[in-house]
């Protein structure tokens, strides 16, 4: 579903996101954060809502094998696999 909607910006640059929108990108009452990125060629600006860490750790964990140890400590990581080699 396509939304098509007409925002006005402020002389201090401001503007307000529909409140329709706002509840499809999860902001409640209280605010939130999003990404904004302006494509020059196009002319176009995307505003989207930032992966959260659970979202990143989904996308990632299928590259991960299974039974492999989670990284805590990249230096410990880095020492351990100096001594294996050595």
């Amino acid at each position: 579903m396509n939304m098509n909607k007409l925002i006005t910006i402020t002389s201090k640059g401001q503007t307000t996101l529909p409140i329709i929108m706002r509840r499809k990108l999860g902001i409640d009452s209280a605010g939130g954060v999003l990404q904004i990125n302006f494509d020059e060629r196009k002319g176009e600006l995307v505003i989207t809502k930032p992966a959260s860490i659970t979202d990143l750790s989904e996308r990632i964990s299928s590259f991960i094998k299974p039974g492999t140890k989670p990284v805590l400590s990249v230096d410990d990581y880095y020492k351990t696999n100096r001594e294996m080699k050595t």
